[in-house]
This record gives structure tokens, sequence and C-alpha cells, in this order.
């Protein structure tokens, strides 16, 4: 048996865009039509959202500056169990999300 590695497209279709659920489905492709796809304005309100947001500076400067005075002062104390704990903690993360060797 040969196994052809040619994939046929299926017909192409126009998408269209409505305000509202389900409206404006078709379900017969029309014969020559291109791909268009437009977008609600929810979806481009979205879209600039998340432009935005990943601009936005999510330092917290209060913090920064404290740690910053402690260690000048030599008052920035290290809790050794705090790190012991969360160090095992990321490492068994870090074992359970590795890839499996097959």
């Amino acid at each position: 048996m040969k196994i052809d590695k040619r994939i046929t497209p299926p017909a192409a279709s126009k998408v269209s865009s409505a305000k509202g659920k389900g409206a404006g489905k078709s379900s017969a492709p029309t014969a020559g039509a291109s791909d268009s796809l437009t977008l609600t304005d929810s979806s481009t309100r979205i879209r600039t959202l998340e432009s935005d947001l990943a601009s936005v500076d999510i330092t917290d400067v209060g913090k920064i500056e404290s740690v910053k005075a402690a260690l000048a002062d030599g008052s920035f104390a290290v809790d050794a169990e705090v790190v012991a704990d969360r160090l095992i903690d990321h490492t068994k993360e870090a074992l359970r999300n590795r890839p499996r060797k097959k």
C-alpha cells in the first residue's frame, strides 16, 4: 500500500463577522471566493488591550528601593529556610514539567 503525502486543501469559504452568536454562518462555500476575515469590535478591543498591557511596567519601585537600602546599610536578612523551601518547590515543578523520554 502506498501512502500519498499530498494534502488537498478544503474548499475556500468566506469568513464574515457578525454581531451576535451564530449569526451569519454559511454552510456552502462560494466558488472562486477568496478567504477573508473581519474582526468584531470586541476582538479588536481585546487585541488593543493586550498590546497596552504588554507595555505596562509591573516593577514595584518601592520594594526595590527598600531592598537596595537594606543591602546598603547591611540590614538585609536572608531566611535560608524559605529559600530552601522555594528551591525545592521550583525543582519539583521543573521535574514534573520536563519532557519524558520514550
